[in-house]
């Protein structure tokens, strides 16, 4: 029975050992996960001050620019000329925007569409040799009419246009 109690304190000693070295990296582990933690935080921390620091810079050269556009000195000339240029061109995009769109609403699209012996309607596109009559309609006179007058089409194999015959 000797030899069975020095086993069972073999395998208490080893579970001891086993016990301690988890405790120890269970202990490592916390230690590294602060640390971790720290230095994301503090990483965080700088980029927050960084983006504080570039915020200055700016308010910085937009005070410059403001306050000596017209009178830039050395390095800085060249700078406040490219700000300059950069705003007229910014400037004249946006006015030709505004100006599109004003234009656009004024404008009124209309659609052509040619009476066909074998189709109602025929939307003219490339390639399609219609001898039908011309009409032009507005386009929300053509919607009606589009929705109003053309029968229902029973779709066919064959997707081409029905005046191409």
């Amino acid at each position: 029975m000797a030899n069975c109690d020095e086993i069972m304190e073999k395998v208490k000693e080893t579970w001891e050992i086993v016990a301690e070295g988890a405790k120890e990296l269970a202990v490592k582990t916390a230690e590294k996960a602060k640390t971790t933690a720290r230095i994301a935080k503090l990483a965080l921390e700088i980029n927050g001050e960084k983006d504080t620091i570039k915020k200055a810079y700016l308010e910085i050269g937009k005070l410059y620019y403001q306050m000596h556009r017209d009178d830039p000195d050395g390095f800085f000339a060249q700078l406040c000329d490219e700000i300059t240029v950069v705003s007229a061109s910014i400037s004249a995009k946006e006015e030709e925007i505004a100006e599109l769109r004003r234009n656009g609403e004024k404008d009124d699209i209309e659609i052509e569409l040619y009476d066909c012996d074998d189709a109602p309607y025929c939307f003219e596109t490339v390639g399609c040799d219609c001898d039908g009559e011309e009409e032009t309609f507005e386009a929300e006179e053509t919607v009606v009419r589009a929705f109003k007058e053309i029968p229902p089409v029973v779709a066919e194999e064959d997707d081409s246009c029905a005046c191409d015959e």
